[in-house]
């Protein structure tokens, strides 16, 4: 190499040594954001950090929360939460179904166009349908059986009843079962009619034609429809139906007038229409005793007295006694 080549070189490394010592000094001038804090502007490689510990803490957040099992509290708290809520869907739906279902019950679609009674024969169908206080045009679902049947059983004569809803035909049934008078106590200048259960059913100034009972013990005070004979009279009134059932056997229950209760180890019963009465004890052989009591009424036709068959007719026989 020449001389004049070698200083060139020389030249172009000084030059190049005194550019990059230059551009060191810049570099030294120039601010490191990343270390300094300027007032004004954001640190972004802090604000980097710290979302990236954010970041990281939320992750580990969700890994924890993810890899935790539900304790039974947790579990029990859902399973209530659910039933609680499975409850009130099925509550609100039942609710509006049991509305509808009243709504169109007590719309006019049901209104009672007829009422029917059925049964009946001393009691008539207009008083037991008064009684009912059902009326027609009346929704049959807005009346109460139970009230109804009651209203009705207030009348002495009816023992039992049954209410039916017809909902096609729109007609409400009412099938009753009376008592029947099947015998009268006497009540100062009037009658009590009284059906075989010992029930008073009616007062009235009336006599028909089925046996009086006398003797017996129930007070005047107690004798009122609806009410029954006291329990002496009771015990007392089986025997009399035993007299008439037995009586009507042997054709002649249509004659006895009264029958007396008063003894009952002597009971006896008045034929009215054959002058004749007749004491039947304590009416152990109460079918013999009637076909005794049959043969003296057509033996002593027309001939007032008393006919004695209260004794044991094994052994004794039965004495007829004229009124003299």
């Amino acid at each position: 190499m020449s001389k004049g080549e070698r200083r060139r070189t020389l030249v172009y490394s000084n030059v190049n040594k005194k550019a990059d010592s230059k551009s060191a000094l810049r570099n030294k001038d120039l601010i490191d954001l990343d270390d300094e804090v300027i007032i004004g502007l954001p640190n972004n490689n802090k604000s980097k950090k710290n979302s990236k510990k954010i970041q990281s803490t939320k992750t580990n957040n969700i890994k924890n929360v993810s890899n935790q099992q539900p304790t039974k509290e947790d579990m029990l708290r859902m399973q209530k939460r659910r039933a609680v809520k499975r409850m009130g869907i099925c509550g609100l739906l039942l609710f509006l179904i049991i509305g509808g279902i009243v709504y169109f019950m007590l719309s006019p679609v049901f209104n009672i166009k007829n009422i029917e009674v059925l049964n009946n024969y001393h009691v008539s169908s207009q008083e037991i349908i008064s009684a009912s206080k059902i009326q027609i045009g009346q929704n049959m679902f807005k009346y109460s059986k139970k009230e109804t049947k009651n209203n009705i059983l207030a009348n002495s004569y009816i023992e039992s009843v049954n209410v039916q809803r017809d909902i096609f035909s729109k007609k409400v049934k009412i099938t009753v079962s009376e008592r029947a008078p099947s015998l009268m106590l006497e009540y100062g200048n009037s009658f009590v009619y009284m059906d075989n259960q010992g029930y008073f059913l009616e007062i009235s100034e009336n006599k028909i034609n089925v046996p009086i009972i006398k003797g017996y013990k129930t007070l005047l005070e107690d004798i009122k429809p609806g009410k029954r004979l006291v329990k002496d009279d009771l015990e007392k009134l089986e025997t009399v139906l035993s007299i008439i059932k037995n009586a009507e056997a042997k054709d002649i229950a249509n004659l006895i007038t009264y029958i007396d209760i008063k003894d009952k180890k002597n009971y006896c019963m008045y034929l009215e229409s054959e002058d004749k009465k007749v004491y039947l004890g304590k009416c152990t052989d109460l079918s013999t005793q009637m076909l005794y009591v049959k043969e003296m009424i057509e033996r002593e036709k027309n001939i007032e007295g008393s006919f004695y068959v209260n004794m044991d007719l094994n052994i004794s026989n039965p004495v007829f006694k004229e009124t003299v």
